[in-house]
């Protein structure tokens, strides 16, 4: 038992069932812990799990004569959703209430292999108790569609395969019998549930003519309006058999009073399901841009075509989401959300102040945002502060560093690409930092290294709010505020050529100057109390204090690395001082390897001396080698080749 419950501890973090839209994945959790249980004390082996109780023929003889409807019907519609795309082989079955299989369709590879490894055939008992836990088997506990794949499975039997199970309900809601599908691990997806969803509303459907599952046709019809994304059915024809609130609202039409009517005389554009219609070949997750009376719609779309005994399509299952939606789960994911307020930022000096106030106005507005200051300021604290106070709060904050990424690269990043825009690119392309952040926040860090022919590019999706993919040829329209930093002074970089005027002035519009951090005066001794707390709290110890004369120290000190090399001077010091304080001396000893010479005697250096000393100390850590020197330094190559050239340096130097 201890065996049994460390291996289920060890995989809880994989599980990710697919359930329906009336249960949370906290409860899906839930339901795989208890079911996991209910394995364990029924003495179920993990090791094994292949069912090994069969009906004999006069047993299973009643099973088959009391449900001969059911497996009728559901062989028709089985039938029709077997060949969906060759692409996706499965296999189907239907039970009985009680875990009975009455009957197997679909790809005969698939059946073969499920029949020889785990007794999936006519006439076999799949009850928890003889293969684990299982789609089926779940279903039939709690009474919901479920899906449960690879290592969600007691069993390692099954940890290949994905299988989903819905139970059919009869009139008095009584669980009259359960139908689902298994298909290989690798190929599970969401809309697998909603295949079998469906094809549970369809039997439903079909039986209603004599009255034995109409409450099981409501049932269905339930969770698919209760579906966020669309799902539209049409016929061989291309008419609207069924569509759900969802998709009525996306289309903007009533989804009620379609029913019947040609899809493409319900939009002002051509369905792109009519080529699923035409050509039998479906698609999923592919991304659409169709253009309306009032614009472009931009969808994620699955399509599956159904076909009859002779091959032929007699109908089109679609879903789709708006691509909104998809950006931001895709940001939820990703993390793209800002994280600090004006709470965390520390400082209370006249300079600092002064910041603060203008960054608390430019919350308030959503005109373009300069911040300028050294490296090491906190300009992207002030950026993401920025962004929480405003109204954009709630949607995503994207940040790109412009002095990380290689030249060629920059473009794509920003705006994204198409399927094929060039050599490497992602099968069915990617979106952009602007596209990800429609509705929140865009955050251009290093700015003035933006090479000057994609400065001309940010000008113009900056104008007019939309922007083409690499490769492509619609606009997306982007609703994004920009907030650009630099440590440079863009207005001399104008004057020599290195930035365009326009597009300085486009960002230039609420300017934020952060101060280094040797003009913040007592500021300094706030961090030191700050990062002293912090640094103690990791050291699971209260910190040493600082002396008088180390106070000092630290406030002659220029600080060339501002706030971030304060933190890491700091950290050093309470590390490795002796304690129980700490001393000048002790703090000298730590600045001296960084200060080099003139640091400690109250010597300012100026912005460009401390970069041209920060490039020979690379320089010569790496030997001369660039490349390595640029990864030492954290920017690219190009921009040190530049800052070579700029402070008249060689390589070798």
């Amino acid at each position: 038992m201890a065996k049994d419950s460390l291996e289920m501890e060890g995989r809880e973090g994989s599980w990710r069932g697919y359930i329906s839209p009336g249960l949370l994945a906290a409860d899906m959790s839930q339901l795989l812990r208890e079911a996991w249980v209910r394995c364990r004390n029924l003495g179920v082996d993990p090791a094994g799990g292949r069912c090994r109780r069969l009906l004999s023929k006069p047993e299973f003889a009643p099973y088959l004569a009391e449900n001969r409807l059911l497996v009728k019907t559901a062989a028709a519609i089985f039938q029709e959703s077997s060949d969906l795309t060759g692409s996706f082989p499965v296999a189907m079955f239907i039970a009985t209430e009680d875990g009975i299989i009455l009957e197997t369709f679909g790809d005969t590879k698939i059946r073969r292999v499920l029949a020889a490894e785990l007794n999936l055939v006519p006439g076999a008992c799949w009850r928890e108790e003889e293969t684990g836990n299982t789609a089926l088997s779940m279903a039939r506990a709690i009474r919901e569609p479920v899906q449960v794949t690879g290592t969600e499975h007691y069993c390692r039997c099954y940890y290949p395969w994905s299988d989903a199970a819905a139970p059919l309900f009869s009139p008095e809601g009584q669980v009259a019998g359960l139908l689902g599908l298994f298909i290989p691990a690798e190929e599970a997806h969401p809309h697998t549930l909603g295949m079998v969803a469906a094809m549970a509303r369809a039997v439903a459907g079909e039986l209603k003519a004599v009255g034995t599952l109409e409450m099981q046709h409501k049932y269905q019809e339930a969770i698919l309006e209760s579906m966020f994304d669309g799902f539209l059915t049409i016929d061989g024809q291309g008419r609207v058999v069924y569509m759900n609130a969802s998709g009525g609202r996306i289309l903007g039409v009533d989804h009620k009073k379609v029913i019947g009517k040609f899809v493409g005389d319900i939009v002002d554009f051509k369905p792109v399901i009519l080529e699923v219609l035409k050509s039998g070949r479906g698609y999923v997750d592919k991304e659409f841009m169709v253009k309306t009376s009032t614009g472009f719609k931009h969808f994620l779309k699955t399509a599956i075509p159904i076909r009859d005994e002779n091959g032929r399509i007699t109908a089109v299952v679609d879903t789709f989401r708006e691509i909104k939606r998809v950006r931001k789960l895709v940001n939820k994911m990703v993390g793209a959300q800002a994280q600090f307020t004006f709470a965390d930022i520390i400082g209370n000096s006249p300079p600092m102040r002064e910041a603060l106030r203008l960054a608390r106005m430019a919350a308030h507005s959503s005109s373009p945002v300069l911040i300028q200051g050294e490296s090491g300021t906190g300009k992207e604290l002030f950026a993401q502060s920025i962004h929480n106070a405003s109204s954009r709060r709630d949607g995503p904050f994207v940040a790109l560093n412009c002095a990380a990424l290689p030249h060629e690269l920059i473009e794509s990043e920003l705006f994204g690409y198409e399927e094929g825009a060039f050599t490497g690119a992602c099968r069915g392309g990617r979106p952009g930092k602007f596209e990800l952040a429609s509705g929140g926040t865009i955050f251009l860090d290093e700015i003035g290294d933006m090479p000057l022919d994609m400065q001309a590019k940010l000008l113009r999706v900056l104008e007019e709010k939309r922007v083409v993919r690499l490769g492509g040829h619609h606009y997306i329209d982007c609703d994004v505020r920009v907030i650009a930093a630099t440590n440079r002074d863009l207005a001399q970089e104008v004057e020599r050529g290195n930035f365009r005027r326009d597009l300085y002035y486009r960002l230039n519009v609420i300017y934020i100057p952060l101060p280094p951090l040797r003009q913040r005066g007592a500021d300094i001794e706030l961090f030191i109390e700050h990062f002293s707390r912090q640094i103690g709290a990791q050291l699971g110890r209260e910190p040493y204090p600082f002396a008088s004369e180390a106070l000092q120290v630290m406030r002659s000190y220029p600080w060339p690395g501002n706030v971030r090399e304060l933190k890491n001077i700091i950290e050093r010091v309470l590390n490795m001082a002796p304690g129980p304080v700490v001393t000048g001396a002790e703090v000298c000893k730590h600045l001296r390897s960084q200060a080099e010479q003139g640091g400690l005697t109250g010597e300012v250096l100026s912005m460009e001396e401390v970069e041209r000393q920060a490039i020979q100390r690379a320089l010569k850590v790496a030997g001369g080698n660039v490349s390595r020197a640029a990864r030492l330094l954290k920017i690219s190559r190009n921009t040190l080749y530049n800052k070579l050239k700029k402070y008249q340096l060689e390589a070798g130097c």
